[in-house]
């Protein structure tokens, strides 16, 4: 099975969602791990945003269930918003994972009641991080705060999205974290990606993301194919290794 763990859902229409099935079909990519940012996506999202985002991944999870696995999204400007988010969507819906993305750095001590309530519903935390050559959006993490936020709470099972973009210097600083994985999502499909990280950390600790439909599933899915390493280790990081994270 072929999991897409990083994708983004524009609004929760019959027609944009099976527009992006249609594209994971051709791919050969079975479920998508889906998150909503909003219709528009804003740095500091409002709570109305965040409720609009948490409306569309329930809605798309509700239309297809077979297929998609719902992020729910969480903001530090907003706690109490988001830990009722967290009851509604995951504690008594149907969404299994928590998206961190730019209005707060991962290591922020406001996160840490949501944090603590993610570890008590068993379910992982993907946290947003990247290092631009052009800078950073204001509160934009980079692997540091990252790992930072998985030393702190060494029981979390958190995953860190782009490889932060520099996936060599990512690979090496989260390597001590044993609770702490990496997705190869956007970002442009150089050779060698996968290669360069399975040399600091075990490809049980590398997942599979496109950041569709910003990018395609199949070029970025090239990082992986072209990889030098054994297929076992391939089908790991292309599905296993996220089914493992959410005990499927």
């Amino acid at each position: 099975m072929i999991i897409d763990c990083h994708v983004h859902i524009l609004n929760g229409e019959d027609r944009h969602l099976s527009e992006l099935l249609s594209a994971a079909d051709r791919a050969g990519i079975e479920k998508l791990c889906i998150s909503s940012l909003g219709r528009q996506w804003d740095e500091f999202p409002s709570e109305e945003r965040l409720e609009e985002a948490a409306e569309d991944a329930l809605m798309a999870c509700a239309k297809f269930p077979d297929r998609f696995i719902g992020f729910t999204y969480v903001s530090a400007q907003h706690v109490n918003k988001s830990l009722e988010a967290l009851e509604r969507c995951i504690a008594n819906g149907p969404c299994r994972l928590v998206k961190l993305w730019i209005s707060q750095f991962a290591d922020d001590p406001r996160l840490d009641p949501i944090i603590r309530r993610a570890i008590e519903l068993d379910v992982p935390v993907m946290a947003h991080a990247w290092i631009k050559a052009t800078g950073n959006m204001t509160c934009e993490s980079t692997y540091h705060h990252v790992v930072n936020l998985a030393q702190r709470y060494p029981q979390l099972r958190l995953w860190m999205a782009h490889c932060s973009g520099r996936w060599e210097e990512a690979a090496r600083v989260i390597a001590p974290a044993p609770n702490l994985c990496l997705d190869i999502s956007g970002g442009e499909p150089e050779n060698g990606i996968v290669d360069c990280l399975v040399k600091h950390v075990p490809p049980e600790r590398i997942f599979f993301g496109s950041d569709a439909p910003g990018r395609s599933f199949t070029v970025q899915m090239s990082k992986v194919l072209s990889a030098s390493i054994a297929e076992r280790d391939k089908q790991k990081i292309l599905g296993e290794n996220v089914q493992r994270w959410l005990h499927d």
